[in-house]
């Protein structure tokens, strides 16, 4: 896609830019306050790691679940990788950082849900992001986004792409169904 291509020229400078959206037809606004049930936490599943071996995995992933809180559209959510009861409906947010090829949201739904083999992690230079909402395997929202380059990144650079691919993530509105003719999804 053009957009896809777009990402691909930026690497050879520091960037952070959010470069597609997808929202499906089921995806309701409403729908986050079943996804924060029973307690106000939302799991938020991590794969790859930019700061590893410096970092640890687990670190890295709940500092990426704590740069959601409080960006998002809709009742206070906790996001984090440790959430103290499961969701009855599997409602999650998934996360992937890797160099290589980005994987589309739907895999990322059905890896976090342990119907399919969790993507590869590795990770080298400028870095594609992908951020899904998923309810069990399905696919609800996603949101591509590049950092990284030259410049190098820092865990700050990442949980403020984070922060805002969250807003993005959950619109307060699905352009689908409210305007059904109108295939461009504008966030802001």
């Amino acid at each position: 896609s053009l957009g896809l291509m777009a990402l691909a020229g930026v690497a050879c400078t520091k960037t952070t830019h959010i470069g597609a959206v997808s929202v499906e037809p089921a995806y309701a606004p409403s729908q986050l306050g079943y996804a924060s049930q029973p307690d106000g936490e939302m799991q938020v599943v991590v794969y790859g790691n930019p700061f590893s071996p410096g970092m640890p995995d687990p670190v890295f992933g709940e500092a990426m679940a704590q740069a959601m809180r409080g960006s998002h559209f809709g009742p206070p959510i906790a996001f984090t990788t440790k959430p103290t009861s499961r969701n009855p409906d599997g409602y999650r947010v998934v996360l992937q950082f890797t160099g290589g090829p980005a994987l589309s949201g739907r895999h990322l739904c059905r890896a976090a849900a342990g119907q399919e083999d969790p993507p590869s992690t590795e990770s080298s230079g400028s870095i594609p992001v992908r951020m899904a909402f998923c309810v069990g395997p399905k696919l609800l929202t996603e949101v591509l986004a590049h950092f990284g380059g030259a410049g190098g990144i820092t865990v700050e650079d990442s949980e403020k792409l984070v922060s805002r691919m969250i807003l993005t993530l959950l619109p307060p509105t699905n352009p689908i169904t409210t305007n059904p003719l109108d295939s461009d999804f504008k966030p802001f």
